[in-house]
């Protein structure tokens, strides 16, 4: 363990993993309530247009991938609030364009294979000091933000109408909160990759709601089983040679079926 810990790149994986773990599971509660779980998984896959735009033109691909990230995050509330549509609706079709373009641009590029595998999947030893930097002041801002309305955002998200008859500007933090969301999410692609993002902002509060009601103890305890979990799956990825990535949503999942039977067999009893 002293040894694992020793190694440059491994310490970097540790922050970056416990920075990200801590973000993504308290923006897990507004997905939750909000059901915004399409939502991330539509905003993670039509990241894949920009990185692989950013691979063609051989210029910074998660830079690109923030870009498409946050048009599509902002078009799909557009779409849903505007043209009457259901989000899910709004979502199927953007990150479908988005994905469609990915593909033709890696089509179009040679010897992009390599890429393709770290974007989709992940590889959360290849952090760096500056992507730590990064996600640090990321999630600092965001906790400012958060810390100061936080009872309007909940307000919001458990209903968005009365809230609008309260006098709160639903659409500001409707809008505010779908782009942190397509932010982290991007942030997210270098631990668990394109496919896998979803999982870590949507597996923490579904974990643990199903053992606590208040979202005070649902936040504090989807920090601590992410966190755990981001470390337990770097070191067995690291121990075994498996995807980092992989490793990690799969310990997750694990442990939100574990978390639901558990819950069963205590009801049953």
């Amino acid at each position: 363990m002293l040894e694992v810990l020793s190694i440059p790149f491994m310490q970097n994986a540790i922050i970056g993993g416990i920075i990200l773990a801590v973000l993504l599971s308290v923006l897990s509660l507004f997905v939750n309530i909000k059901n915004w779980s399409f939502i991330n998984v539509g905003i993670s896959h039509a990241t894949f247009g920009g990185l692989a735009l950013g691979v063609y033109l051989g210029i910074s691909p998660i830079s690109l991938g923030l870009l498409f990230a946050v048009i599509t995050g902002l078009l799909i509330g557009y779409i849903s609030k505007k043209g009457n549509i259901h989000e899910d609706v709004s979502i199927g079709i953007l990150f479908s364009i988005s994905m469609a373009l990915g593909v033709i641009f890696l089509t179009l590029t040679p010897n992009y294979t390599s890429d393709l595998f770290t974007f989709l999947f992940g590889n959360i030893l290849t952090i760096t000091k500056e992507d730590i930097y990064t996600l640090a002041l990321f999630t600092t801002v965001v906790f400012i933000f958060l810390g100061i309305f936080f009872q309007k955002i909940l307000f919001c998200c458990y209903n968005e109408e009365v809230a609008f008859s309260s006098g709160i500007n639903t659409s500001f933090y409707y809008y505010t909160l779908i782009l942190i969301m397509a932010v982290a999410t991007v942030l997210a692609v270098k631990l668990v990759g394109v496919i896998l993002a979803s999982a870590m902002v949507i597996l923490p509060a579904a974990t643990s709601s199903q053992i606590f009601w208040h979202y005070k103890k649902i936040i504090t305890s989807s920090v601590i089983i992410s966190v755990l979990i981001v470390l337990a799956g770097i070191f067995l990825s690291y121990q075994y040679n498996l995807p980092s990535g992989a490793t990690i949503v799969l310990i997750y999942g694990l442990f939100f079926f574990l978390t639901v039977t558990g819950k069963n067999i205590l009801r049953a009893g």
